[in-house]
């Protein structure tokens, strides 16, 4: 009796896109609309909770008509979120970086 070989095929590997997400994935992705909602979360979100950069970022918008009527509303956002306590948790962040630098590892 002959012995048959199995001859093993390999298949071709699954295309991917430039930024290696496999097509399979990138065709189950978000819509517009949930993508827009995402984004408009993480605003609100860095909203309340980054606002002690605020002032600094309006600062630096420099002295122009769009930069003089922010500084006043940031600053005033700021204030009133260290007034909510929601300033801590970005404090806590900061004060945790902090340390882990001091740490040099």
């Amino acid at each position: 009796m002959a012995a048959l070989e199995r001859q093993d095929i390999a298949l071709p590997a699954p295309p991917v896109s430039a930024d290696a997400i496999p097509l399979s994935l990138r065709r189950r992705g978000a819509t517009a609309r949930q993508v827009l909602a995402m984004a408009a979360v993480g605003a609100v979100v860095l909203a309340l909770f980054a606002s002690p950069d605020l002032p600094g970022w309006a600062d630096r918008l420099g002295d122009g008509p769009v930069a003089r009527s922010v500084q006043p509303i940031a600053q005033g956002w700021d204030r009133a979120m260290t007034r909510l306590g929601l300033t801590r948790p970005h404090q806590a962040v900061r004060d945790a970086v902090q340390r882990m630098q001091e740490w040099q590892w």
